[in-house]
């Protein structure tokens, strides 16, 4: 072998070495690159949606979330006159085409039986009785609210994964305490299914989240002081960290009418018929779902603090910040202990 070729060898032995120490320092190196955030919004059931989202592929999925929303809304909106919910009102039973009307009855059913009926879609007449509706209404008489109470109860309809039939004339339902943290989960779903790791989906205030926020760190949600004045800068009474998980929060301190001198919130107790402030006025509610953290955060506005403190016992999937009133009418907060550690304020 002459020199020429041992110094060949030498060479490509030595690049070699270089390169495999160049590669193995390479790789202990921390990862730096981050991929793009991504920020959509847009109009939807009366408000506004949000949604951020990573993707190295850079996809923009509003034209998506826009056409899903829409369909959702043809399915259990009840201000679409042509909306399947809005057809079985209407009628005596309805076999329902879409996807989004046997999940949302499922779940209802689930939740009225374990709040123990104070969460009740079937409250719509009620609902519009007050005012709360699509049309708005003087304050109604005892009688009124009597006899609506006949045709109110989650046990007046039976269905299954086709069908849903009213065992009572006049039974009507509404799930606007139910379908808006549902469509964020529908959202989620579909963004999740496109291979989506780290992502918040809010619509009207509700959100559920996936993975890191842009900074890496885990997504955050604020809670508003209900002390604070309306058109003020609101501050914050807590911080909440999300690990993969849904929220719903909001509250009576501002959804309130006087009448005669009697402050009345915009919660219906299904089982007196008559709007309620109890002495929850903000309950924020963490669930697996925002379809569970929206319907639940209902049903505690309902039952008070300390049945609310009763059931939760039972559901150990939920956790849950409540803000409200004391005997002298002072504000106090109460949380979950399950929920102790997410609190970073």
């Amino acid at each position: 072998m002459n020199n020429r070729t041992k110094n060949s060898i030498y060479s490509l032995i030595l690049i070699a070495i270089v390169a495999t120490v160049w590669f193995y320092r390479d790789s202990q190196k921390p990862k730096t690159e981050k991929l793009p955030y991504i920020f959509i919004s847009g109009e939807a059931q009366g408000t506004t949606f949000n949604i951020t989202y990573s993707d190295s592929e850079n996809r923009n999925f509003k034209n998506q979330v826009d056409s899903i929303l829409k369909t959702f809304d043809l399915s259990l909106s009840t201000y679409l006159k042509n909306s399947e919910i809005v057809k079985f009102n209407q009628s005596d039973s309805f076999t329902f085409n879409s996807p989004y009307f046997y999940p949302v009855l499922e779940k209802s059913q689930e939740i009225y039986e374990a709040s123990e009926g104070a969460f009740d879609p079937t409250v719509f007449p009620l609902i519009e009785a007050w005012g709360f509706g699509p049309e708005k209404v003087d304050f109604p008489d005892s009688s009124r609210i009597e006899e609506i109470k006949e045709y109110v109860g989650f046990d007046k309809i039976n269905f299954n994964n086709q069908r849903v039939v009213k065992e009572k004339e006049n039974v009507s339902l509404d799930f606007n305490a139910i379908a808006q943290g549902y469509s964020i989960d529908v959202v989620f779903d579909y963004m999740k299914a496109q291979g989506i790791e780290n992502m918040m989906v809010e619509l009207g205030g509700e959100l559920r989240v996936k993975g890191k926020n842009e900074k890496g760190d885990l997504w955050s949600i604020g809670i508003d002081d209900p002390k604070a004045q309306a058109g003020q800068q609101s501050s914050r009474v807590a911080i909440i960290k999300l690990d993969d998980e849904a929220i719903s929060t909001s509250g009576n301190y501002r959804k309130f009418f006087l009448y005669e001198g009697k402050k009345y919130g915009h919660s219906i107790n299904p089982k007196t018929g008559y709007p309620i402030q109890r002495d929850i006025i903000s309950a924020t509610i963490v669930a697996p779902t925002c379809m569970e953290a929206d319907a639940w955060f209902t049903a505690f506005m309902v039952t008070g603090l300390e049945k609310a403190k009763e059931i939760l016992a039972t559901q150990s999937h939920l956790k849950a910040f409540f803000i409200y009133e004391d005997e002298k009418g002072e504000l106090q907060q109460f949380n979950t202990e399950n929920l102790s550690e997410n609190i970073i304020l």
